[in-house]
């Protein structure tokens, strides 16, 4: 829920500054509001891949899973002798 909020206020910001506020005449401003947008898509984008991340079964390292059932091992390969 974390993540969609995250989103969800980047895209607000981005769309309700730009009406809020004045268009920035200097050059110091543009750069000013063109800096802050492309923070405000990189929050966004983050949002959204961790709303996808949060969303993904998790992965467990194999020291940490159970044993397989004794009927589903492979039977052992012989090793070619040397």
């Amino acid at each position: 829920m974390r993540y969609i909020l995250q989103a969800m206020f980047a895209l607000a910001a981005l769309i309700g500054l730009p009406v809020l506020l004045e268009t920035p005449t200097s050059s110091e401003g543009m750069i000013t509001a063109t800096i802050g947008a492309a923070v405000l898509i990189a929050i966004g984008i983050q949002g959204v891949i961790g709303f996808v991340r949060s969303r993904k079964p998790q992965s467990f390292p194999d020291s940490l899973m159970p044993p397989p059932t004794p009927g589903d091992r492979k039977p052992t390969t012989p090793k070619p002798e040397a």
